[in-house]
């Protein structure tokens, strides 16, 4: 980075020859382009702090924006509430690739804790019930996540739970949320809780 001094080099070696530009150190021509030269590297810095908040790892005035432009806090993560933990999410959520294979979900899943299966119904490969009607493709954008970490989970039962309940509450919602974002827009995707 250029500094002050640096600048007044660069602006004295810029001036005409002849006795009029005066290069002595006190002179009234040297405290002026002192001054400039000044600017000249305050602006330099500035524009070097700028490139720092191009990046959400490093941005710390723009954090706000970072977090606007990528909708942070959503629905799926919390809010961050310190400047590391917020310059975090806004890079995973900026950087994240994503992926449509089973091991693309579980993997996401063990970065939230968890340890799945990915199931895809297929009625030419899986051996079904008799009288399960999977055909005419109905199941094929249908997959199933089988959460086999221990998890919180309660059935609805009758008398006890209420009309709109969920068949089951508690469970991993947060894994359910990001699963449910990532997935593929034209498939459906259903959780088991079979592991708790």
């Amino acid at each position: 980075m250029a500094t002050a001094a640096d600048y007044l080099d660069q602006l004295k070696g810029l001036l005409p020859t002849g006795p009029a530009w005066s290069r002595a150190p006190g002179s009234v021509l040297s405290k002026l382009l002192t001054g400039i030269a000044q600017e000249f590297a305050r602006v330099d810095a500035r524009a070097r702090q700028l490139m720092e908040e191009a990046d959400p790892r490093t941005s710390v005035e723009m954090l706000d924006d970072w977090e606007r432009v990528l909708g942070l806090p959503d629905d799926c993560t919390a809010a961050a509430t310190t400047v590391p933990a917020r310059q975090i999410a806004c890079f995973r959520k900026l950087a994240a690739l994503g992926g449509q294979t089973p091991a693309f979900y579980v993997g996401v899943a063990a970065s939230l804790g968890y340890l799945v299966e990915i199931h895809e119904f297929d009625p030419d490969v899986d051996d079904y019930e008799p009288g399960l009607d999977i055909s005419g493709n109905k199941w094929r954008m249908v997959w199933r996540v089988d959460v086999l970490t221990s998890t919180d989970f309660t059935l609805f039962r009758a008398g006890a739970s209420s009309a709109g309940d969920r068949l089951g509450s508690g469970g991993s919602t947060d894994l359910e949320c990001v699963i449910r974002e990532l997935r593929p827009a034209h498939t459906h995707v259903v959780f088991s809780y079979s592991g708790s």
